[in-house]
C-alpha cells in the first residue's frame, strides 16, 4: 500500500493501491463506482506472470483518504500525483486499464502521459459520453445544491426517479442500478462527492482520438451485451481507421465485467 501526501496545498490526492502480479511489464488499473481496488484480483491469474498491476482506489472508495475539501479536483493535481508515482516506481511505460467511472482516470492519463502508455484497455468505460444526470447534477451551483438536498432527502429523489421511469424517460435497468448505488446515506454521499471530484475533469473526445493516433496506442474495449449503462453505440466515433481498435462483446451485465473480462482474456489467444 502506498500514498503520496501534500501534493498541492488545496487539492491533496491520496489514492491507495494494491499491487498484484510479478511480471516485468506494468499496468495501472482503476475500478468502477461502489467498488475498490480488490476487484482487479481476477486479473492476477490472467496477467500476473507478465504484468505487475497497480490497482488504485478511486476517490472516496475503499481506504482512500481524499479530503472533501479537495473537490473539485484539478488536472494539475492528477498530473502531479501520477507523475510522482511513475517516477517513484521507475515506470517509463505502462498499460492503462479502466472500468466504468474508473475509465475517466484512464482517459485522463492518456491526455497527461500519452508517451508512456503502451496500450489502453477500457471495460464498459464512462467518460466518452456525458451522462445527462451527471451534467445536470454538477453543472451549476443551483443544481449542485439540489443534488445535495436529494442526497439528504432520498424519498424525494426516489419518487422523482420513479416518475421518470413511468414516463419512459429512464430504462428500468438503469433505474435499478442507480437505486442500488443510492440506497444508504453512505452510498449517496459517495455518489455526490465522487461526482463533485470529477466535475472539472472533462474529457475531450477529439483530443483523446488525436493522441491515440499520434502515439499509436492500441485500444481494447470490452462491453457487456446485457449492460444497460454503457452501450456499444456510444463508441462509434472511435471506429477511426487510424486507431488500432478492438471491441469485444461479452455475455455479461455491467457490474461483473472486470471479472468476465479477466476470464475472457485468460482463455483467449489474442493477448
Amino acid at each position: 500500500m502506498a500514498s503520496f501526501e501534500n501534493i498541492g496545498k488545496e487539492n491533496e490526492l491520496d489514492l491507495k493501491y494494491i499491487k498484484i502480479g510479478k511480471g516485468n511489464k506494468t499496468a495501472l488499473a482503476f475500478h468502477g463506482f461502489g467498488q475498490d481496488n480488490s476487484y482487479y484480483k481476477p486479473f492476477e491469474s490472467t496477467f500476473g506472470d507478465k504484468y505487475t498491476i497497480y490497482c488504485f482506489n478511486l476517490p472516496f472508495h475503499g481506504d482512500d483518504n481524499t479530503p472533501k475539501s479537495g473537490i473539485p479536483a484539478a488536472k494539475d493535481t492528477i498530473k502531479d500525483f501520477f507523475g510522482k508515482f511513475l517516477d517513484g516506481n521507475n515506470i517509463s511505460g505502462f498499460s492503462n486499464i479502466g472500468f466504468s467511472i474508473g475509465a475517466k482516470i484512464s482517459l485522463m492519463l492518456v491526455e497527461l502521459f500519452p508517451e508512456k502508455i503502451e496500450e489502453l484497455i477500457l471495460i464498459a468505460p464512462d467518460g466518452f459520453r456525458t451522462n445527462v444526470w451527471y451534467k445536470v447534477g454538477t453543472g451549476s451551483k443551483l443544481t449542485r445544491s439540489l443534488f445535495k438536498y436529494f442526497v439528504n432527502h432520498p424519498g424525494y429523489l426516489f419518487r422523482f426517479s420513479d416518475s421518470l421511469a413511468s414516463l419512459g424517460l429512464v430504462h428500468p435497468g438503469v433505474l435499478r442500478f442507480a437505486k442500488s448505488q443510492m440506497n444508504t446515506t453512505e452510498k449517496r454521499e459517495r455518489v455526490y462527492y465522487t461526482w463533485m471530484f470529477f466535475r472539472r475533469l472533462g474529457i475531450k473526445k477529439s483530443r483523446i482520438i488525436n493522441l491515440l493516433i499520434v502515439h499509436k496506442i492500441p485500444v481494447f474495449v470490452f462491453l457487456g451485451k446485457e449492460d444497460k449503462i454503457i452501450r456499444e453505440k456510444h463508441f462509434s466515433f472511435l471506429k477511426d481507421k487510424r486507431i488500432d481498435l478492438r471491441i469485444t462483446m461479452l455475455d455479461a451485465g455491467h457490474n461483473d465485467l472486470i471479472k468476465d473480462t479477466a476470464l475472457y482474456l485468460e482463455g483467449s489467444s489474442e493477448r
